[in-house]
């Protein structure tokens, strides 16, 4: 197994990750602002206003898609640890 592609395998996963995260948590707030039918200017002006047309967000999905991408980062993050003890044999081996 080649080394280099297991670091750049574990280095796209948390990559992955964070997008999928930052997805997700931007989801969640846009469905807190559906809630209240504000808009961020709206919320800091103190203006009430009808709830606008927006599509459904499901905060449950959401927060699986939170986990899930939690948990890929930790799968990710033993990828580049086990590279990195394998690089440690490789060293060990050949000195």
């Amino acid at each position: 197994m080649d080394v280099h592609s297991a670091f750049n395998t574990g280095r796209a996963g948390l990559q992955d990750a964070s997008a999928q995260l930052s997805n997700a948590s931007s989801r969640i707030a846009q469905a807190g602002k559906a809630e209240t039918g504000l808009t961020e200017s709206q919320q800091t002006s103190g203006i009430d206003s009808p709830p606008a047309e927006r599509a459904s967000i499901s905060i449950t999905t959401e927060v699986i898609n939170l986990k899930l991408a939690e948990l890929q980062a930790k799968n990710s993050a033993k990828v580049i640890i086990t590279a990195n003890d394998m690089v440690g044999c490789l060293i060990d081996t050949t000195a």
